[in-house]
């Protein structure tokens, strides 16, 4: 039976710094809370699979009203209808991404900075589009230890941004090995494109099949396309190469996981090793336990396929003074930057980089720029500890603490390369949270008070309490 849930969340936040919350009180929150002192209610209605039934069908909408000092704003949140066959599913519209090495509480959100994937974390509003996707179905005559499953997506921005209109495409494979009855290894990749959209420098770029099909097959454009995706590949190619490695026992599991993030060919063949995201979660079963939940993620993106490669410059690309041109004083040659200083989830003529509406749709330890022109801070390291249970066994709770260097970056916003961008020394940052949910009236009703605290240099000192109010209904 299909589930109908209505739910209704009021929220509060005051924070002691003018025009900006702590890091933790917005981070992967889908891009709805308040950036400042503030409010915000969020309106939510869907309804679930049904998993009796073979065709099985679901949807959701949910809006929202935000209001900070930055103005009062409506937020279209979610607006999506899906279809589930076996293991295939259908979705259109806009939904949350999901997020994995969740809290004891599924209000209470994701103890991961990533969610899971650093390419796609909810950290940002949700792109519409539509996905295929294959959940994991074992393959014949494996006996079921091997599985397959991956997602074939396309999107569009919706935010104002500097190539407007830009669409982004998806593609992802995985396979999992089941070794015994407890050990189990998955590997695959997660591969983004974003391409077409109105460009201010390159003009209208061309949506048609021919260009389609050159995107999904990584090709080069055509004579119409801008210099740099004719020599390289039609579109910003970006994602995530992931392992991971599970031990599964009756009441608790242990997980690793290498989240490793390529920006074009260097990093995709492990030129940027060891860059990525490793997590460590240990889960319990019993969530009314003090701990249930211990997250541990070590960040680092300093290596990036080395500072750059390069190639003699021709007199054309000389003359035109392209942003790519490096000039060697020991030799007085002009060379062109091809590889290298991979400048993740930044790009050249998709200057937005991986953004929607001014936040970072991967990793939220990358801080978009004031400009809205990508992350200025890609290249850090961080550690992250997050933990969460019951206290007293009654109530969830969530803690973070998230410590970073930031160096800052090896492009301007133009795309211009130098070392002068980067922190050095480089930045310091801790960033700490903490919340809770108080069930009231059998469940139905939840406070959830929290905590946020940052302090460091890459990002202003501030101290944030927030309120929040949800109402649950469901009917089955």
């Amino acid at each position: 039976m299909n589930d109908f849930v209505v739910s209704l969340m009021l929220l509060g936040a005051l924070s002691s710094q003018d025009g900006v919350m702590p890091f933790w009180a917005t981070a992967n929150r889908y891009g709805l809370m308040p950036e400042s002192s503030g409010g915000l209610a969020l309106l939510h209605l869907g309804s679930s699979f049904d998993e009796t039934r073979t065709l099985q069908w679901h949807w959701g909408a949910s809006a929202g009203i935000k209001s900070d000092t930055f103005g009062t704003y409506f937020i279209p949140d979610e607006l999506y209808a899906g279809l589930r066959w076996k293991q295939l599913r259908l979705d259109a519209g806009m939904w949350r991404p999901e997020q994995q090495f969740c809290a004891a509480s599924p209000l209470l959100g994701t103890l991961s900075v990533t969610g899971g994937n650093s390419m796609m974390s909810g950290n940002a509003r949700n792109l519409p589009g539509y996905s295929f996707t294959l959940e994991p179905w074992d393959v014949p005559f494996t006996g079921k230890h091997l599985q397959v499953f991956g997602r074939f997506g396309d999107y569009c921005t919706t935010d104002s941004r500097y190539v407007k209109g830009a669409l982004v495409h998806n593609t992802s494979a995985f396979m999992r090995g089941n070794i015994g009855k407890h050990f189990s290894i998955t590997a695959g990749i997660n591969h983004y494109t974003m391409w077409g959209g109105d460009s201010p420098e390159f003009g209208k770029q061309r949506i048609t099949l021919n260009n389609y099909l050159r995107v999904l097959a990584g090709r080069s454009g055509g004579g119409d396309s801008p210099l740099g995706d004719q020599i390289n590949s039609l579109g910003d190619h970006r994602g995530n190469e992931i392992f991971r490695l599970a031990w599964k026992e009756e009441t608790w599991s242990l997980v690793y996981q290498y989240d490793k993030p390529y920006d074009d060919r260097s990093g995709m063949v492990w030129y940027n090793y060891p860059d990525g995201t490793r997590t460590f979660c240990l889960s319990f079963n019993d969530k009314t336990r003090w701990i249930s939940d211990i997250v541990y993620e070590y960040h680092t993106t300093m290596v990036q396929s080395g500072e750059y490669e390069r190639r003699l410059a021709t007199q054309a690309e000389i003359d035109a003074a392209d942003p790519h041109l490096y000039l060697d004083v020991e030799s007085s040659q002009w060379y062109m930057i091809v590889g290298g200083a991979d400048n993740y989830c930044n790009n050249y003529e998709y200057r937005s980089g991986w953004t929607l509406y001014g936040r970072q749709l991967g990793n939220s330890l990358f801080f978009s720029r004031a400009s809205g022109m990508g992350t200025w801070n890609n290249l850090l390291t961080a550690h992250h500890f997050a933990v969460s249970g019951s206290l007293f066994r009654k109530f969830p709770y969530r803690l973070m603490l998230t410590a970073s260097r930031n160096h800052g970056c090896w492009f301007s916003e133009s795309g211009v390369y130098g070392k002068e961008y980067r922190s050095d020394p480089p930045l310091r940052q801790l960033s700490t949270g903490f919340e809770t949910e108080l069930p009231v009236f059998g469940g139905r009703i939840s406070l959830v008070p929290a905590v946020y605290f940052d302090s460091g240099e890459a990002l202003p000192q501030s101290f944030a309490a927030i309120l929040s109010l949800k109402y649950n209904f469901v009917k089955s």
